[in-house]
């Protein structure tokens, strides 16, 4: 494929990205404005019922699935991987922020 035609192929994908995000926005209007109008009422009943949903389920399984986790994250953060994730942090907490690339 050649450049052009490249070129071509993401101009158009991208106007039609462009379309359905616009035809997306027209047919959630309605809902988004009744979301954002109860946003805090949402907020409090999301977060009660995660809460009963929760305490309803349980505990151990939950701490047997939380060692397992951790016992996992544990060996990668002993293993080469986790040197080169703490040099890889290091770097970057050291470097200035850049200009995203394209």
């Amino acid at each position: 494929m050649k450049l052009l035609e490249r070129r071509r192929a993401v101009l158009e994908a991208s106007s039609r990205l462009q379309h359905e995000r616009t035809r997306w926005q027209t047919e959630t209007r309605t809902l988004r404005q009744r979301i954002a109008g109860h946003r805090t009422a949402l907020i409090v009943g999301g977060g009660a019922a995660s809460g009963f949903v929760a305490g309803l389920l349980p505990w151990r399984a939950f701490a047997r699935v939380g060692s397992v986790v951790t016992a996992a994250v544990s060996f990668a953060l002993r293993s080469p991987i986790g040197a080169m994730l703490a040099d890889d942090l290091r770097q970057r907490a050291s470097d200035k922020p850049s200009s995203p690339t394209p």
